[in-house]
């Protein structure tokens, strides 16, 4: 079929928390008109994953679509096996399907995988302007709370900030130790990759270069892992990371986070998506390689700048 490129099967990376062994990614550029035409797609592809896993395809169901921002659609829909189901999501562009993953259960997981290719990010703006509205976002009263892999418990006493990999000397930093650092406040809206963005949100904390400095940052780094207590992953790259506006935030709105805010601390760049904020942090590792955190394994942007509108990993 004109316009559907290779199809790979990856590693699954934290999504194995949620039961996923293998994902297969195929990269698309595929104009569609109708509803069928997509289902031509769709079953195109489940070909394609039944050859990729030497397995038998039973049916196809649309199971929900999502609007992304202004201009994507995230299409969700599973292909039966004879036990179990696939799930996939496919992510339209406009009219044009650019990207499809399907996530594996464990059980199916046993092959060989590769990883995803060294992203190539274009020069992106790092503005944080109270007001102005990156394309495809709407202002909103209150934050979405998401806990994708559940909410940690979290015992402050025991708690500590790792940070580790490409650095002079490893640290582990304590509550009490972080609020005993220089603080930094900023001003910033926030922007949720699925199109909301709350404004004026005052964030307060431990500036990121600061920590960097901390542990002395080698200069073969260029990516930033960071995990959270939850299992959750994802990977900045350190020019963002390092911006003056980039916080290790303790405080919300001259509060101290909330349990479901992150508590007792999280990650805030304002000019990134809200996904690439991760809560309940518990390691910052610096490394030369990037890697696919959750949310990156099913397709999102490896960078997320807002301005650029990087949802996804067709930009």
């Amino acid at each position: 079929m004109s316009g559907l490129g290779e199809c790979r099967i990856n590693d699954s990376g934290t999504l194995s928390l949620k039961g996923v062994g293998s994902v297969i990614e195929c990269k698309a550029s595929w104009s569609y008109s109708s509803l069928d035409d997509l289902y031509s797609l769709v079953r195109e592809l489940a070909k394609r994953v039944e050859h990729v896993l030497g397995v038998s395809i039973n049916r196809i169901e649309f199971t929900e679509n999502e609007p992304i921002g202004l201009n994507y659609m995230l299409f969700k829909y599973r292909l039966y096996l004879r036990e179990g189901y696939i799930s996939c999501r496919l992510i339209a562009h406009g009219n044009t399907v650019k990207l499809v993953v399907c996530t594996v259960p464990l059980k199916q997981g046993e092959r060989s995988v590769e990883s995803y290719n060294e992203p190539k990010l274009e020069s992106a703006p790092k503005r944080n302007v109270v007001g102005m509205l990156p394309p495809g976002q709407k202002y909103v009263q209150f934050f979405t709370i998401y806990r994708i892999l559940g909410q940690p418990e979290v015992d402050v006493r025991k708690w500590r900030l790792r940070i580790t990999g490409l650095v002079e000397e490893e640290a582990e930093l304590s509550y009490e130790e972080l609020q005993l650092m220089p603080c930094k406040e900023i001003v910033v809206d926030f922007h949720c990759v699925t199109g909301w963005s709350v404004k004026g949100v005052k964030w307060s904390g431990v500036p990121l270069k600061h920590l960097a400095g901390l542990a002395g940052v080698k200069d073969n780094a260029k990516w930033v892992l960071v995990k959270g207590l939850d299992g959750y992953t994802t990977s900045i790259p350190l020019e963002d990371f390092l911006h003056e506006d980039s916080l290790l935030a303790l405080r919300l709105n001259g509060r101290p986070l909330s349990i479901e805010q992150g508590f007792p601390a999280r990650i805030i760049i304002p000019h990134l998506y809200g996904w690439k904020g991760v809560k309940w942090v518990s390691e910052i590792v610096f490394t030369d390689k990037y890697v696919d955190g959750f949310w990156e394994k099913l397709g999102y942007h490896p960078r997320g700048n807002v301005w650029l509108e990087e949802r996804f990993k067709d930009k």
